[in-house]
């Protein structure tokens, strides 16, 4: 009697100790396959301009980052289409949350010099590319000069022999200033170099 209840014993520790080798790798699995539904998205904004950037996929986000600071949020994981707006230009396109995201913002311009993995680290400055031009008034004359397209419109004050900075969207611009008595206008291509010069039109 005793020989049969120590066999019972030592089957009942084999079956446990099979039943364990088969059934760790399904644990195993569940356990990779066990994702929180949730994933952090981090914006860093060093621009001068507010950063705006709203979500719509698994859920919709408005999530909008003042100048010069950062946020962060928590948003359901999956695949978002976005509309982004920084440096006062809008841009869209498709962003993977199923991982954490961080976006640098860099100063308008510029570019963000973020290291890191790129399926973590997304530089704005891919997105939205604009152009810092120079200005320069090569008069003795004040000078109110008029740049625009039909979506943009941006008015600058130059005294003589000023120059200013102005950053812009690509694109082509129409001009338009007075000077020297002569109303003076044209098309712009914004360019970092050479500088855009406002002068009369006699010289």
């Amino acid at each position: 009697m005793q020989k049969l209840h120590v066999r019972f014993i030592v089957f009942a520790i084999l079956l446990v100790a099979l039943l364990a080798v088969s059934l760790a790798p399904n644990d195993i699995a569940l356990a990779d396959d066990a994702q929180p539904p949730f994933v952090r998205l981090t914006v860093i904004n060093k621009s001068q301009n507010e950063f705006s950037l709203m979500l719509y996929g698994p859920d919709q986000y408005n999530i909008s980052v003042p100048a010069r600071s950062d946020g962060s949020w928590i948003v359901d994981r999956g695949m978002y289409s976005f509309v982004m707006r920084a440096c006062n230009i809008q841009k869209t396109g498709t962003l993977d949350m199923n991982i954490y995201q961080i976006i640098h913002v860099p100063i308008c311009g510029g570019k963000s010099g973020a290291k890191g993995d790129k399926h973590h680290h997304i530089d704005v400055a891919e997105y939205i590319k604009p152009v810092k031009i120079k200005i320069r008034n090569k008069t003795f004359e004040h000078i109110g000069l008029y740049i625009r397209t039909l979506e943009r419109h941006y008015f600058l004050n130059l005294e003589s022999r000023e120059i200013q900075y102005l950053i812009l969207p690509k694109g082509q611009y129409v001009y338009s200033y007075v000077v020297c008595e002569q109303l003076v206008s044209g098309y712009y291509t914004p360019k970092v170099s050479p500088p855009f010069d406002l002068k009369c039109p006699t010289e």
